[in-house]
């Protein structure tokens, strides 16, 4: 990996990481850790510190720690080295760039255009899922959302569910950039949930949603699939845009 020497970093990365102290405390370590990374801190090929040292850096659990790197492992920027730890990852892309910078400037500002690309993607893909109505991508659903209700109550496995829901999808289009990007836009969708989460009240409407794209691809109706997975989406980003207003008023 290249390292240059000839400017070493200004802050000592110890004394750059700071307690975080915000309300998502996920997608503040994620936002924390980028910055780092453009004030080059850390650098491509660089270790950083075990989820263990960064919890007690941060002043955060090491659940949220681990929520962050899992989060920046699937938008690319770290790599995780059995035995070895976690490492600042080489550009790869200017799609992983592009897809890193949304999860460091959503806000209630920009949400209309995170999920008006978000429409774009992912309608194309419940389309192409609908047209191939493949067996298995629709037991995978129907699968899918029995674990999501099943799970309604518990965070973490319920937007596990729902990140796969939306993987599936993708899969089922048989083009692996469609599924990158997808994962991408989903794991971004993540670093908001310990916002939406207290959202509770509103987990059978979006159980609801997500069966009608279910149904309308096991179907074959590509239209159907497209016009749900849209609502949805819009619905999604409209529960998200009231809450950050909350938060932020």
């Amino acid at each position: 990996m290249n390292q240059e020497a000839s400017s070493p970093p200004a802050t000592d990365p110890a004394d750059a990481i700071k307690p975080i102290g915000r309300p998502n405390l996920t997608r503040e370590v994620v936002n924390a850790i980028a910055r780092l990374i453009m004030e080059r801190v850390w650098r491509p090929g660089d270790s950083i510190p075990s989820e263990k040292e960064l919890a007690a850096r941060f002043g955060v659990g090491r659940s949220t720690i681990r929520e962050a790197i899992q989060s920046l492992v699937t938008m690319g920027v770290v790599a995780i080295r059995p035995g070895e730890g976690s490492f600042i990852r080489e550009p790869t892309s200017e799609l992983l760039s592009d897809a890193f910078l949304w999860g460091l400037l959503l806000s209630p500002r920009n949400v209309g255009d995170f999920t008006a690309f978000r429409i774009c993607v992912e309608t194309t893909c419940a389309a192409a899922a609908a047209r191939a109505r493949a067996t298995a991508t629709t037991e995978r659903l129907f699968e899918l959302l029995q674990l999501m209700k099943t799970d309604q109550n518990d965070d973490q496995r319920f937007k596990d569910h729902d990140y796969r829901f939306h993987v599936t999808i993708a899969e089922a289009t048989g083009n692996p950039i469609f599924v990158k990007v997808v994962a991408t836009l989903q794991s971004t969708v993540r670093l908001w949930f310990p916002i939406t989460s207290p959202l509770t009240g509103n987990a059978d409407d979006t159980h609801a949603e997500h069966r009608a794209i279910a149904e309308a691809i096991a179907e074959g109706k590509e239209q159907e699939a497209q016009d749900v997975m849209r609502r949805h989406l819009l619905s999604a980003a409209e529960r998200l845009t009231l809450l950050l207003e909350r938060k932020d008023g």
